[in-house]
């Protein structure tokens, strides 16, 4: 994994949403209407991992949201309906080019019901891994995961163990913090 493989400063953030410190006014007011959200995948060029692939890992970064929620989400094609866009860059005017910098940036809820589309960006400068690669590199499921947080209306974590933290550490669904704040947005499953 990224850490073991000593590649990146475990005090370098990999994710660009800008630390910010929940008030207790502040949790539970910026989040989804409704709990049935489309994800679509827009861009995957990346020569790291085929598109199934790809996907996969996504799905299964969905899902272990799904599981810890009454949230469902459901894959669709670019000319369906759709509330998430999930893409790949590599300009700088992006925060990316340049492999161990920012890995991936998500937006965030701007309201209280939520009913737009949102977009995530993961940079083609890193090379995307799966979680069990003897190969050097990072963990597309667990930096996929997190920024699946974002998109839901959570915060980076000041827990070192919560996949919301904002430094790697490899988590590949939420752990129990996460738990505790993404059920205080949208209840128990």
């Amino acid at each position: 994994d990224a850490l073991a493989n000593g590649m990146f400063n475990k005090r370098r953030s990999f994710c660009s949403v800008q630390d910010h410190q929940e008030s207790q006014a502040m949790l539970g007011k910026k989040k989804w209407s409704r709990n049935h959200l489309r994800y679509c995948i827009a861009a995957r060029d990346t020569a790291d991992m085929e598109e199934k692939i790809w996907d996969n890992e996504f799905k299964l970064s969905f899902d272990a949201w799904a599981e810890v929620t009454p949230l469902s989400f459901e894959q669709v094609g670019i000319k369906d309906e759709f509330d998430l866009i999930i893409s790949v860059g590599s300009k700088r005017r992006e925060s990316f080019g340049r492999s161990g910098g920012v890995l991936a940036w998500a937006q965030m809820p701007p309201t209280r019901k939520f009913d737009g589309i949102l977009l995530t960006k993961f940079d083609l400068a890193e090379n995307w891994i799966l979680p069990d690669s003897k190969e050097r590199g990072i963990i597309l499921r667990s930096v996929a995961t997190h920024e699946i947080g974002h998109l839901l209306g959570l915060y980076h974590s000041d827990d070192e163990n919560a996949l919301m933290y904002p430094y790697i550490n490899n988590a590949l669904k939420p752990q129990e913090d996460d738990i505790h704040k993404i059920q205080r947005l949208y209840g128990t499953p």
